[in-house]
């Protein structure tokens, strides 16, 4: 067997994550729980919309569609009618740095997806009838995702003006006029170039035996083809020295305001305490920033904060929609002083001992089913080149301080390193 052990970590009191690859560079983490008698089978590739290049944006998000139609063994269709025939459920999704496939199957069918799922890495077939019917599909989704959404216009706007030279800067759907001008001999390339065993992380967890998981991945996938050409690295991003706000007139009845500030990756050392503190300002109906702007001023009927868990230098994510009594640059006025004050003054550890239980009820919560399981062990995989982060992610998170949040909230939530847009209703 071509199959080289790499690691494990112990994933709660008695799973095992281990990790083997093949020869051809093909990544397998499995993680055996006989708990049910199902599997969670997941093929993440390491290519995302930040890979592509300009001119040529969308291909990701596309192929996450094409990746579901013929190939040269099955019809249209096929691929999915024998998944639900056998009672499982099959989906997809693209982002910024990969892109990944998940079939939840019963046991009884792994081999059926192992197979389905090497026959499509090979035998896609990317005809012109096939290709333009996937293109106007992605064309409506964002025509309805973005053209037609507000929230989605305005998302698009933050990342476009908060990124002047990394892939982050446009949406992973891609620009429209990229979408109408892909070429099947580009589409061709891509699918080589990408859709290679060692670009691959498999990722299956549930009720299996692990020997007999190896040899039907070798099976399956020991003869492909390596490929030559690694995802290529974004320009880097240079500081940001200045706010930069742009507003627009939308049909929306109340205005609102998305802001950007710069980040660090999410495998940087402050990245757990920027995202405790994110929780800890609006996580919550007793969250500082929900509790004095939406219940007791009433400024905003709304408020939000996260932290993008990216590869490559990040942005908070800080939203609210105003209401109607009450103008944006009120609204803006109290966050900034809101932000100012928790930033300048101790904050209280009842506080700290309330998100602390948030946060880690949700990351554990989120590794509770073989889905769930399978998900976050692929990204940690693809995003921080090894699955292990997820637990030292777990030990970052409980070791967060009082004192933490607030060196994060004074260093990362100022002025000169945000991006505003501003939403106003038309006249």
């Amino acid at each position: 067997m071509s199959w080289t052990f790499e690691c494990e970590a112990r994933l709660g009191t008695s799973l095992v994550a281990r990790r083997h690859r093949l020869s051809n560079g093909l990544c397998l983490v499995s993680v055996v729980d006989h708990s049910a008698p199902i599997v969670a089978y997941q093929s993440w590739f390491s290519v995302g919309s930040r890979h592509e290049q300009e001119g040529r944006t969308g291909m990701c998000h596309l192929f996450e569609h094409l990746m579901f139609n013929e190939t040269k063994s099955l019809p249209v269709g096929e691929f999915d009618r024998q998944i639900e025939a056998i009672g499982g459920d099959t989906n997809a999704a693209t982002w910024v740095d990969w892109t990944f496939y998940r079939a939840s199957i019963p046991k009884d069918a792994l081999g059926l997806i192992i197979s389905l799922e090497a026959t499509r890495m090979t035998e896609l077939v990317l005809t012109p009838k096939v290709v333009e019917a996937e293109r106007e599909v992605v064309i409506n989704e964002r025509l309805q995702c973005i053209h037609d959404d507000v929230d989605g216009f305005a998302g698009q706007e933050l990342f476009r003006h908060a990124f002047e030279t990394h892939g982050y800067r446009w949406p992973t759907i891609g620009w429209m006029d990229d979408i109408k001008a892909l070429s099947i001999p580009d589409m061709e390339q891509f699918y080589a170039d990408y859709y290679a065993p060692n670009n691959l992380t498999l990722v299956v967890v549930g009720d299996f035996e692990e020997s007999e998981l190896l040899a039907s991945v070798e099976d399956k996938y020991g003869a492909l083809v390596s490929s030559n050409v690694s995802p290529p690295d974004s320009a880097p991003e240079p500081p940001q020295l200045g706010e930069r706000c742009h507003s627009y007139k939308k049909p929306v009845n109340s205005a609102r305001v998305l802001y950007g500030y710069k980040a660090p990756p999410q495998g940087h050392a402050d990245w757990p305490a920027i995202s405790f503190a994110c929780q800890l300002l609006s996580g919550s109906a007793s969250a500082p920033l929900h509790r004095e702007l939406v219940v007791h001023r009433e400024l905003a009927s709304s408020i939000s904060c996260e932290v993008m868990p990216f590869r490559d230098a990040s942005l908070i994510e800080l939203s609210a929609t105003a209401t109607r009594e009450h103008t944006l640059d009120e609204l803006q006025e109290a966050i900034d002083t809101e932000l100012g004050a928790l930033a300048d003054k101790p904050i209280p550890q009842s506080e700290v001992d309330k998100v602390a239980n948030q946060v880690e009820t949700e990351f554990w919560g989120s590794l509770t089913t073989v889905d769930g399981k399978a998900e976050s062990l692929g990204h940690y995989q693809c995003v921080h080149g090894d699955f292990r982060a997820l637990f030292s992610m777990a030990e970052s998170l409980a070791a967060v301080t009082a004192e933490d949040v607030r060196r994060v909230l004074s260093t990362y939530f100022t002025e000169s390193t945000r991006t505003v847009i501003r939403i106003e209703p038309e006249a």
